[in-house]
């Protein structure tokens, strides 16, 4: 049934079908036609060749019936004589001799005994234009030709009439004859014609069939396709814009590939996250980006207020540029993510209704950091300055309102500024250090540092200070490297300041450990353990931030001015090494910082 389906569903056939039924059609009213027109024909030859039978007899048969001195048998006898001696008559035609009234007086019929009596057609045909009638004989189912001719004196008064019935099976088997030669003719005609239709039919089929199977080829993405161009008819201006358009399409594709190529490779190098949405709001467009700074994935189709908690959602349609912040927490309340969101309205060239929206998505968390670190150094910096300029003030206005003259009080007083003047210059020198190390103008005069003798010295430095809080320091070396490409003094600088910490934050008793071993990276790595107070774990992120203490009020009052860290940072980087904390609070800390090695043969 489906392939049935197919088959008829098919224009070839469809067209075969059609051409064939207007030709059997045709063909069928042709040949209606013409045998009608020939059983008229043949009907009317036949008819007028029995009129001319009668009349052969009209002429004898008025001088016997004109004829007054015979008597009705003496006509009867001419009659018949008449009847046989003129004519040769075949068995299917009859012919009688009517008188006036329709009584037979003759015939040649076998059957003599109907002469004297009447024939039952003349009061059917007296009275019409045309004396002819057929007839059936319901034995024989025969028909029969009657033919009635008057017989009219030079009075024009009726005497008599001769009837002739003829059978026309004879022009039936002629009409017969010629209809099975028509249907012959038009069976060959049919098949002739059915070829021919066919070849046509395949003729206008096969090309658009082709056409047909290439573009079902096309719909799957094969542009490269082209079609045979069989004649420069309609069919072939149809299969050459095909190829037209097959190629038009290739190219244009080409060219949208590029171009998508192109917007996906500036999308996915952006360092912005991007998403562009359509009228309803809906992410048509994402890049990586956009789901890295958000952290989570991003389906195309998601609603962009899904997408960004908004605190003020977007209104839509956007008619101008909205700019908004975007502020993203984990589960860390000490790690968030700032974004800056951009929204700009896509409006076409010359059009003012909005057809989408862009999201420009820039991650501003380091800039909005760097900005209030940029505020808290400056007030930090102020604040530590402020401080010490307020105490030396204060003494000094002491000693002028009288205290310079108690010379016990007054020694105080100037020992107390002094130190905090010594304060202000242990800040500004280190100031001055850290502005020199981002500018890159500090001057390292590295060379080969013997790793032991520098470690033993920052321990010699520091074991009375050690004994003093009964704080064991120990130096364990954990490599055969000899050497380390350094500068001493800022090396110094690094260790002093660690080591400080360590002592300052480990309580009596405690323990300090230098360690030195080579990581299979082949640097250098230092680290100074101790077991003192710790650093909290929500501090440990920004402990080399500058001005940054853990206990500001403890580090303000042993001495320190929150940059030691810092500048020991920017240092080891300009080592080419990198410098980190572990720490556990109430359990104690370890400062580690790498160094590159010196192998023997580069000091020799």
């Amino acid at each position: 049934m489906k392939n049935w389906s197919y088959f008829v569903s098919r224009l070839q056939w469809k067209l075969v079908v059609i051409f064939l039924l207007l030709f059997i059609a045709s063909v069928q009213l042709i040949s209606v036609y013409i045998i009608r027109s020939l059983e008229d024909s043949y009907k009317t030859d036949f008819i007028k060749e029995l009129g001319i039978q009668a009349q052969a007899l009209e002429i004898p048969l008025l001088t016997i019936l004109v004829n007054q001195n015979n008597t009705p048998e003496q006509k009867s006898r001419e009659i018949d004589n008449l009847l046989k001696k003129k004519l040769t008559i075949s068995k299917d035609m009859q012919i009688q001799v009517l008188n006036d009234n329709g009584m037979v007086l003759g015939t040649t019929s076998s059957n003599e005994n109907i002469v004297g009596t009447k024939n039952g057609y003349i009061h059917r045909l007296q009275n019409q234009p045309t004396p002819t009638m057929i007839r059936r004989d319901p034995n024989t189912n025969v028909d029969y030709q009657i033919y009635i001719r008057p017989i009219k004196n030079s009075n024009g008064n009726l005497v008599g009439m001769i009837y002739i019935e003829a059978s026309l099976q004879p022009v039936y088997t002629k009409i017969s004859f010629i209809t099975k030669r028509l249907i012959l003719i038009g069976g060959i005609a049919l098949l002739s014609s059915g070829f021919l239709i066919i070849l046509l039919a395949r003729t206008i089929t096969s090309p658009l069939e082709e056409i047909t199977k290439k573009t079902t080829e096309m719909a799957t993405g094969n542009f490269d396709i082209q079609v045979k161009v069989y004649s420069k008819d309609e069919i072939g201006k149809l299969a050459t814009a095909f190829n037209n358009l097959s190629s038009d399409l290739r190219k244009a594709l080409n060219q949208k590939e590029e171009e998508k190529e192109k917007l996906e490779s500036v999308l996915a190098n952006m360092s912005d996250g991007v998403l562009a949405t359509d009228r309803n709001g809906r992410i048509i467009v994402k890049n990586s980006w956009a789901e890295k700074i958000l952290n989570r994935p991003i389906q195309l189709g998601d609603p962009i207020e899904k997408v960004l908690s908004l605190s003020d959602p977007l209104s839509l349609p956007l008619e101008n540029e909205r700019q908004t912040f975007l502020e993203i927490h984990t589960d860390d309340p000490e790690d968030h993510t700032i974004v800056k969101i951009t929204f700009t309205p896509i409006k076409p060239h010359g059009q003012k209704e909005m057809v989408g929206v862009i999201a420009i998505l820039q991650d501003v968390t380091e800039e909005e950091k760097l900005d209030r670190q940029r505020k808290d150094f400056v007030a930090n910096v102020s604040h530590e300055l402020r401080t010490p300029l307020t105490t030396i003030k204060s003494y000094l206005e002491a000693l002028e309102d009288g205290a310079i003259h108690d010379p016990d009080l007054s020694v105080r007083f100037l020992k107390v500024a002094r130190q905090e003047a010594d304060r202000m210059t242990r800040l500004i020198n280190d100031l001055l250090h850290l502005s020199r190390l981002d500018a890159k103008q500090a001057r390292f005069h590295k060379k080969a540092i013997h790793l032991r003798e520098m470690l033993e010295d920052v321990v010699d430095r520091f074991s009375v200070q050690c004994k003093q809080k009964d704080i064991s320091i120990s130096l364990q070396i954990l490599t055969s490297l000899t050497y380390v490409y350094a500068d001493r003094d800022k090396m110094d600088q690094v260790l002093d300041n660690l080591v400080s910490n360590a002592v300052k934050y480990t309580p009596e008793g405690g323990k300090i450990t230098i360690y030195a071993r080579r990581r299979l990276n082949g640097m250098v790595e230092i680290s100074i353990k101790d077991t003192g107070i710790g650093i909290p774990k929500k501090d440990l992120g920004r402990i080399f931030e500058r001005f940054y203490r853990v206990d500001k009020a403890r580090s303000r009052s042993m001495g320190g001015t929150g940059l030691g860290l810092a500048i020991a940072q920017e240092i080891v980087r300009a080592h080419e090494g990198e410098i980190w904390i572990d720490s556990e609070y109430q359990k104690g800390t370890t400062v580690s910082f790498t160094l590159p090695p010196c192998e023997p043969e580069v000091i020799g």
